[in-house]
C-alpha cells in the first residue's frame, strides 16, 4: 500500500528523453516483433554491434511492455512500478531468511520502498534494470537459503534459474553470488567448506558460464580492457562510496544527472560519522552483521568503481538499488532497533518513513517531463555539458535567446560533447550562417558520427549550390535510416534533377522491395528520362 500510494502518481509521468525515447520510441520496430526476445540475447543494448552493454533481460522486458501498452508512456511506468514493488516483497522475504526477527525485517522493508534515493530506478524508466535485477537476485538468495535449509532439488534449479536471469538482466550479476556466500558465513554461521555445499558452488559456477557463453557470442563491440585504466578508475572513484553514503542517510542533495565532481562529501562524512556513533552505543550487537552489511555494501559498489569515465561519467542513484541493502543490515544492529523498544523503534522508523516519502515525492516532480528533468540536472550539475546542451534542445520553442545561450555555454564546458556540435550546427543553420553550421556539423562527424548531421549537411551543400556534395550527403543520411521519407524523396528529386534517373529508378525499385512506399510524382518523374 505505502508504494502504491507513494509512486502511484508516477504513472501519469511524461518522457525523461534521457535513454527512456531510445527504448521506447527508437526501438518501437524492434519491440513490436515478438521474436525478438531471442534476437535480444545476441546484441548490445543501444546497438546491434558498436555496443559494450549486454542486457537482453532488459530489452525484452521493452518487448513485453509494448505488446501490453505500445508506446503509450503509463504502461511503462506502470511495470516499473510493479518490479519495485516486487523488490520490496522479496527483500521482507530475504531478511527474514537471513535471521533479521519479522519486525525489524518489515520496517527494514519499508525504509527502503520510500527511500528518495532509489526513486530514479522506479520514476525513470530505464532505470528498471536495476530493480529487475534486485527481483531475480532476491529470488536466487531466498531459493538459495531455502535449498542450504532443505535441501530440495527444486530450491537448486530455482536458485540457478534466478542467478541466470540477474546475470542476463545486469553485468553487475557477477558480484551476487560472491556477497551472498560473504553474508551466509557471517549472518546465519554458513558452514561453506562442507561438501554438500559444492554443488550449490557448482550451479553458481555454471550459471556464470553459461551466461559468459552466450554473451560471447552475442555482437557487441569489442573493446579490449586496459586494467592500468581499471586501476586508475577505481582510485579514483572509491570516494563515490562517502557520497553515497551521505545520500543514503541524509537524502537533501539528490540529482537526476549527477556527477562526482559536483556532488558534496559533506553529507557523507556526517553519515559516516553517524554511522559510527550508532553502532558505537548500540547494546547487543552482532559485529558479524555488521561486517556482513559493509561487505555487501562494498561489494555492490565494485562496478561502479570499476567503470571508467570514458564509458559513463554520470554516478546515477538508481545504482544503489542492490548495494544500499548492506546499509539496511548494519542498520538492524544499530541503537535504533537495539536499544528501544519496540513501540519506540517503530514510532522512530516512522518518523524516518514520513521525512523520506516527502523528500521522494519532491524529488519525484523532477522526472515528470523532459523540461523539469534536465532543468533539475542543469541546477545540480551546472559544469555537466550534456545537461546544458538537452535543457538547450528543450527549452528553444519558449526560450529561444536563452537556449542558444546555454548550448554555447555546453560548447565552452565540453567542445567536444556528443551531439553539442550537431545541435549549435542546427541552429546556425536556421540563422542562415551556413559556413558556421558547416563547421559546427562536420565536427560532430569527427566526434561521434552522429547521421542526423549528414542530413543537415545535405541541406548546407544544397544552399550553396553544391548538388553533387548534398546527393552524397543524403545518401550517407539514409545508410543510417532507410526509411526517412523526407530524405528519400529529397534523394530521388536531386538524382531527377541531375539527369540521374537510372540511378533514382534503382533507388525506389530498392525501396519498393523494402516495403517504402515513393510519392507516385517521383515515381513519374523518374521514369520520364527513361
Amino acid at each position: 500500500a505505502i508504494v502504491l500510494i507513494l509512486y502511484g502518481s508516477s504513472v501519469n509521468n511524461a518522457y525523461t528523453e534521457l535513454d527512456d525515447t531510445i527504448f521506447i520510441q527508437e526501438n518501437h520496430s524492434y519491440n513490436e516483433q515478438v521474436s525478438n526476445i531471442f534476437h535480444s540475447f545476441k546484441r548490445g543494448v543501444f546497438s546491434e554491434t558498436n555496443d559494450t552493454y549486454y542486457r537482453p533481460l532488459l530489452l525484452n522486458s521493452f518487448i513485453v511492455n509494448n505488446m501490453m501498452s505500445d508506446t503509450n508512456v503509463k504502461g511503462y511506468h506502470a511495470m516499473n512500478l510493479l518490479f519495485h514493488l516486487m523488490a520490496v516483497l522479496l527483500l521482507f522475504l530475504l531478511l527474514k531468511r537471513l535471521g533479521l526477527d519479522r519486525l525489524s525485517a518489515f520496517l527494514l522493508s519499508v525504509l527502503f520502498a520510500v527511500h528518495p534515493v532509489l526513486s530514479q530506478a522506479v520514476v525513470w524508466i530505464p532505470g528498471r534494470n536495476d530493480t529487475l535485477l534486485a527481483v531475480f537476485s532476491f529470488a536466487f538468495m531466498i531459493a538459495a537459503l531455502d535449498y542450504i535449509r532443505y535441501r530440495k532439488w527444486q530450491f537448486l534449479l530455482l536458485q540457478f534459474v534466478c542467478l541466470l536471469a540477474a546475470f542476463f538482466t545486469k553485468e553487475t550479476a557477477v558480484f551476487i553470488a560472491p556477497a551472498f556466500l560473504l553474508v551466509c558465513i557471517l549472518m546465519i554461521d554458513f558452514k561453506w567448506k562442507e561438501k554438500k555445499n559444492f554443488i550449490l558452488y557448482g550451479s553458481w559456477i555454471g550459471s556464470m558460464g553459461f551466461w559468459f557463453l552466450v554473451r560471447s557470442l552475442a555482437t557487441l563491440k569489442n573493446d579490449p580492457i586496459d586494467m592500468s585504466v581499471v586501476a586508475k578508475s577505481f582510485f579514483l572513484r572509491m570516494p563515490l562510496a562517502i557520497q553515497y553514503l551521505g545520500k543514503i542517510l541524509f537524502p537533501f542533495n539528490l540529482s537526476v544527472f549527477p556527477m562526482m565532481n559536483e556532488t558534496s562529501y559533506v553529507f557523507g562524512l556526517i553519515a559516516i560519522i553517524a554511522i559510527i556513533v550508532l553502532i558505537y552505543f548500540s547494546k547487543e550487537r552482532n559485529n558479524k552483521i555488521i561486517v556482513a552489511g559493509f561487505a555487501w555494501f562494498f561489494i555492490l559498489l565494485l562496478p561502479l568503481f570499476l567503470l571508467p569515465s570514458s564509458i559513463n561519467d554520470q554516478d546515477f542513484e538508481h545504482r544503489l538499488y542492490l548495494p544500499i541493502i548492506g546499509i539496511l543490515i548494519v542498520f538492524s544492529q544499530t541503537v535504533l532497533f537495539k536499544n528501544l523498544t519496540q513501540n519506540a523503534m517503530m514510532l522512530s522508523v516512522a518518523s524516518i518513513v514520513v521525512v523520506f516519502f516527502g523528500i521522494n515525492v519532491m524529488h519525484q516532480k523532477n522526472f515528470k517531463d523532459p523540461l523539469s528533468f534536465w532543468t533539475a540536472a542543469v541546477n545540480t550539475t551546472p559544469k555537466s555539458s550534456y545537461a546544458n546542451m538537452m535543457l538547450a534542445a528543450r527549452l528553444k520553442e519558449t526560450n529561444k535567446i536563452e537556449a542558444e545561450e546555454m548550448m554555447q555555454n555546453a560548447y565552452r564546458l565540453n567542445p567536444k560533447e556528443k551531439y553539442v556540435n550537431y545541435y549549435l550546427g542546427k541552429n546556425y543553420l536556421e540563422n542562415n550562417a551556413i559556413d558556421s553550421a558547416e563547421k559546427y556539423l562536420l565536427d560532430e562527424l569527427k566526434g561521434s558520427a552522429y547521421p542526423d548531421s549528414y542530413f543537415l549537411l545535405s541541406r548546407v551543400a544544397f544552399l550553396k549550390q553544391d548538388t553533387t556534395k548534398s546527393i552524397a550527403y543524403l545518401g550517407n543520411y539514409l545508410e543510417k535510416d532507410p526509411q526517412n521519407s523526407q530524405a528519400i524523396n529529397n534523394y530521388v528529386l536531386m538524382l531527377c534533377q541531375t539527369n540521374q534517373f537510372e540511378k533514382a529508378r534503382a533507388f525506389i525499385s530498392k525501396k519498393q522491395k523494402e516495403n517504402i512506399m515513393v510519392p507516385k510524382a517521383l515515381l513519374d518523374l523518374a521514369n520520364k528520362g527513361s
